[in-house]
């Protein structure tokens, strides 16, 4: 690849590393946070939601938006806005504040993965794009590794509050980064004609498209599943499988890890299988792995170990599953990619905080909430991908080209 796509997938990866690094920093703190502000685990596991619910709104903005001004003016924006939210999140009192500075963290937050998939569509299409978003997934995968460990090291030598205030550096960080290193993709002429106020009509439009609603509808299972993991898991491996927050933190990255991995990994397969191809047996992984872990739960056989294992088989599964969904969302949808991404990143947070409101309902002390949360997305992505992905014969490329 060459240099300046290589620095073009560094800044988006950055950029949408503001994201995870938002939720996954303090997921080791969540029981400190539930302590500090005299709340209880369900209050705090619904900061996630709130951060999600943000993020689907945020999205269904930015994307057509950008049609019109621009990628980098809706960047510098959305980034202002992180950082005036983090800073808000420093002061909360109780969980109710909490909440509302979440759900504006996640509005601004929101910015990464959909201006990351209108850059690449400005920019490319089929292997060559999905090329391009696996650097931004392995770039955004580092995220989701350092976040928790430096979550962990924060608490050591401060209060859960400090966190908040390394995210507000590093809203900056990426602000800068987008500034120096990010050009303008999106091009006059198709900026000219576009009409925001459409969105809505395209919005629609999109949902009833066979060329879109299969893909970005696995793609939002399958992040529903990965939300629910996030949204539960530090209790699960902190207060019921008694991990201190760091070695929750190791778990957590090594899984990270795998996401990264699973996507250079599925990259590579896209030119000698085809992208649906790909995805198909990505899902399928993620569902048996899923149902197998849920099947372990209900025999009463659960614990640190099997929960472990077959969850970081599950995340790498989501490293095919992500990029490959994210090129054939967009894949027609050149002249309205802000608003197609926007779509599709809205469905997939949107499950995502459907599945951690629900996981914060049916709380009950034990994993087997989380766990049946994400077999239920997985298998209903599965079945999604294998029965509405067309059957088509894709144009492959050589492996080395």
């Amino acid at each position: 690849m060459e240099k300046g796509a290589s620095r073009i997938g560094i800044a988006l990866g950055l950029m949408c590393g503001v994201g995870p690094m938002a939720t996954d920093m303090y997921l080791g703190a969540m029981p400190e946070i539930a302590t500090s502000l005299n709340g209880s685990a369900a209050g705090v596991q619904m900061s996630v939601m709130a951060f999600f619910l943000g993020f689907t709104v945020g999205q269904l903005f930015y994307g057509p938006i950008s049609d019109r001004t621009g990628r980098k003016p809706m960047i510098y924006l959305a980034l202002t806005i992180f950082v005036v939210a983090s800073i808000g999140c420093i002061f909360a009192g109780d969980i109710r504040q909490l909440l509302a500075w979440r759900l504006l963290q996640g509005i601004g937050g929101s910015i990464g993965m959909v201006m990351a998939a209108a850059v690449i569509r400005d920019l490319y299409t089929g292997v060559q794009a999905a090329r391009l978003m696996s650097v931004v997934v392995l770039v955004n995968g580092v995220a989701p590794i350092v976040a928790p460990l430096v979550g962990s090291m924060l608490l050591g030598v401060g209060s859960w509050r400090l966190i908040f205030m390394v995210l507000a550096c590093f809203g900056l960080l990426a602000a800068v980064v987008a500034w120096s290193m990010l050009p303008e993709t999106r091009m006059r002429e198709l900026r000219e004609t576009s009409r925001p106020s459409d969105a809505l009509k395209w919005y629609g439009h999109l949902m009833l498209r066979r060329d879109f609603i299969p893909y970005a509808g696995t793609l939002a299972l399958a992040q529903g599943g990965f939300f629910a993991y996030i949204a539960g898991s530090s209790f699960i491996f902190i207060d019921l499988y008694g991990l201190s927050p760091l070695a929750y933190s190791l778990v957590f990255s090594l899984n990270a890890l795998g996401l990264g991995a699973g996507s250079q990994i599925a990259t590579r397969q896209v030119s000698r299988f085809g992208l649906r191809a790909v995805a198909r047996a990505s899902t399928g992984i993620y569902a048996a792995a899923a149902i197998l872990l849920l099947a372990i739960q209900l025999a009463g056989a659960g614990g640190v170990v099997p929960t472990s294992i077959l969850l970081f088989l599950m995340i790498s599964s989501l490293g095919g599953i992500m990029p490959t969904c994210n090129v054939l969302s967009l894949e027609g949808h050149g002249a309205i990619s802000g608003v197609a991404a926007a779509l599709m990143g809205a469905l997939g947070f949107g499950a995502g905080a459907l599945a951690s409101l629900l996981l914060g309902l049916f709380e009950d002390g034990t994993a087997t909430p989380m766990i049946a949360m994400i077999a239920v997305c997985a298998a209903a992505a599965a079945l999604t991908s294998h029965l509405a992905f067309p059957r088509l014969k894709e144009q492959l490329q050589p492996a080395g080209s």
